[in-house]
């Protein structure tokens, strides 16, 4: 049998002379029992002469387990949006001592509610929320107790701290750039369009602003969408790519006069770009394609997609040194009734996916 290292409330006991029982009592600080002042000395000395170490209760253990941890929900990690901002995170959260726990949720709003009923349980340092979940009732009341961050766009009733984008911006430049190459039926392609998929309507809704301030009629925008049940049919890892192929085709096979696809992310005008070539079309020359959030690969000269940054990597930052400094403030409790909001303006980045309107045919 190998060597017990572990000193106990037995060893102490016999290397005092005394019982297991009073060795308990005396270095639990047992209430309402008394010892002779020289018994008392021998069991301390032993134990410390022996290393004893007094175990720490399961309950507190768990309790405290990830009270240096930072908790991300994220929808899914198969857009590398996502993964470039959890990167930033981790990065800054390392930096000051956290470490960080990934949830990925798939817009699941009972996934939410099992995620946020974590802090009953566990002391974290904060959460930082990704995307705009369902359950937000829920997530307000734990940022009473803990530091909570909401990244991307903010439903109107959280009640915690931001770092934000109006997705109306976006939006808005990306319209008035292809409307001042001369496009005017334009393509929006996306996922399925709810009153929960914040970013996916307002940046619908900065597309039709763009229209009206040069005074065009908004129905030269053509929506593609899949219907919900057909979405849910497509592979997670690739949903939103088979997206932009699949409803791009759609596009084309109804012989509308576009000249100009929107996809709703990078990965979205992947599928886009993806499907005009399989036709045999040519970008800019047939077709112009833009996207939003400037992904890493957007910048590859096979792809030069033109889209939209929009700070992911500061906005992962910005969220980490919110939560570390609730946790260092002198009074939380007056820290808590003050909620910050931060928002970055998005920035036009034109590449070669996009050029002048073809002349109608």
């Amino acid at each position: 049998m190998g060597k017990r290292n572990k000193v106990t409330t037995r060893d102490v006991a016999e290397y005092a002379g005394v019982s297991q029982s009073t060795v308990s009592m005396i270095l639990s600080g047992k209430k309402n029992v008394s010892f002779m002042p020289e018994t008392e000395s021998k069991v301390w000395e032993a134990a410390k002469k022996l290393g004893y170490k007094k175990p720490v209760k399961k309950a507190a253990a768990m309790e405290n387990s990830l009270s240096d941890t930072i908790l991300i929900l994220a929808p899914l990690l198969t857009n590398s949006y996502y993964t470039t901002i959890i990167h930033s995170i981790m990065e800054q959260a390392q930096s000051l001592g956290y470490d960080v726990l990934t949830e990925v949720t798939f817009r699941d709003p009972e996934r939410e509610s099992q995620i946020l009923s974590l802090p009953k349980t566990s002391k974290l340092a904060g959460i930082i929320i990704l995307y705009p979940i369902r359950k937000i009732s829920e997530a307000n009341a734990v940022s009473k107790n803990l530091p909570v961050v909401m990244v991307g766009e903010k439903p109107e009733n959280i009640r915690f701290d931001s770092v934000e984008l109006d997705s109306k911006k976006p939006g808005f430049l990306m319209a008035d750039h292809l409307l001042s190459l001369g496009h005017r039926h334009i393509a929006f392609i996306c996922s399925p369009i709810g009153k929960h998929e914040i970013s996916r309507l307002r940046r619908l809704e900065g597309i039709r602003m763009a229209y009206e301030d040069r005074g065009l009629v908004q129905e030269l925008i053509q929506v593609f969408t899949p219907r919900p049940g057909e979405f849910r049919d497509y592979a997670y890892q690739s949903a939103e790519y088979k997206v932009g192929y699949e409803m791009c085709k759609k596009a084309l096979d109804s012989d509308l006069p576009i000249t100009a696809f929107i996809g709703h992310n990078d990965m979205t005008a992947y599928g886009i770009l993806a499907a005009l070539s399989e036709r045999g079309y040519r970008v800019p020359r047939d077709y112009s394609v833009a996207g939003f959030d400037n992904s890493v690969l957007s910048a590859m000269p096979q792809i030069s997609l033109t889209t939209v940054e929009h700070a992911a990597v500061q906005k992962g930052k910005d969220a980490v040194n919110l939560i570390h400094s609730r946790n260092h403030q002198d009074s939380k409790a007056d820290t808590m009734s003050r909620i910050t909001r931060m928002e970055y303006e998005p920035r036009l980045i034109i590449r070669q996916s996009t050029g002048k309107a073809r002349m109608p045919v």
